[in-house]
């Protein structure tokens, strides 16, 4: 058996998409086959490597010692075909391309969206797709996007970080909330209905860590919420008081829908971070969006 034999680019490009999946049915999905054309591809391949590359004896699907040695020749391999084409296209008037984005849920659809359209605008060449949600780390390490700006921080030797602004914090309320519950300190929000992404509270670690143990409030009447814009919703129409990134509420301060509590109080920040692989951070696409994204003022951020 020749090595140009056992090379085969699709049976790798199937291989490494059902390694990056985590399942034949959503292989056969992404690549648009059928399970069984996924199943031949992966059996002829073993077969031609000559030892076992995925491990079927658990649910859940996984790689063999060869496989992961496999995997990570596959990476390099189509991170390296990637660029040659980027490479070919860069003598061109304008970038193109499928470029897919990853950002978390709230900046993603509040903030991200409305910067987006002169980008858009300024690289036709390219299409750009969303993928919003809270845990990013795993579709970037999937190829599920090209890469992600998330608050988390990802210390991983595969990935490459650009930092781009501070995400600050900010408690508030509806100015009749405060006014009906009298909320003049942070002691205050022990008798107070808040808004809290979790039932036991722990959202509001960043804001109860910057007050002295002897004065942070017990928060007993926590209304749960699994979405930062319902939590701004509900704030607004008075029914608690809510800790979210200033960015979220810009808007609502601005006309006095929300009026921030306690403002000397300085609560812990997060950084907002670009993480992209570090085979693919070289590619034109990532880096247009990379520069584009650090161009844009940290003030309409909240920061």
């Amino acid at each position: 058996m020749g090595m140009d034999t056992f090379l085969d680019l699709p049976q790798l490009r199937t291989f490494f998409t059902l390694a990056q999946t985590g399942s034949f049915t959503a292989c056969a999905r992404r690549l648009n086959r059928t399970q069984s054309a996924i199943s031949h591809a992966m059996a002829k391949l073993e077969d031609l490597a000559g030892a076992p590359l995925l491990d079927r004896r658990g649910r859940t699907l996984a790689l063999t010692e060869e496989g992961r040695r496999l995997y990570q020749a596959c990476e390099q391999v189509f991170a390296t075909l990637e660029a040659a084409e980027d490479d070919l296209r860069r003598g061109q008037a304008q970038a193109r391309g499928l470029l897919r984005l990853g950002a978390t849920v709230e900046f993603g659809s509040s903030i991200l969206m409305k910067h987006m359209p002169p980008f858009l605008a300024a690289h036709p060449g390219l299409d750009v797709d969303f993928t919003f949600r809270p845990d990013l780390l795993e579709p970037l390490m999937r190829d599920e996007v090209d890469l992600i700006i998330d608050c988390v921080e990802h210390p991983l030797p595969a990935l490459k970080k650009v930092t781009l602004f501070r995400e600050t914090y900010v408690v508030a309320c509806a100015p009749s909330f405060r006014r009906a519950h009298r909320l003049r300190g942070p002691a205050d929000l022990a008798r107070t209905p808040v808004l809290s992404i979790d039932k036991a509270g722990a959202w509001w670690n960043r804001f109860l860590v910057a007050i002295p143990d002897r004065e942070q409030p017990q928060l007993d009447r926590i209304i749960a919420m699994d979405h930062i814009r319902a939590m701004i919703h509900a704030a607004v129409a008075g029914m608690g008081a809510l800790l979210v990134p200033r960015y979220s509420v810009l808007e609502e301060l601005r006309r006095g829908d929300l009026i921030p509590l306690f403002p000397a109080i300085r609560l812990a920040e997060d950084r907002f971070s670009i993480y992209v692989k570090k085979v693919k951070a070289g590619q034109e696409k990532v880096q247009l969006l990379t520069r584009y994204l650090q161009s844009l003022s940290p003030e309409e951020f909240g920061s």
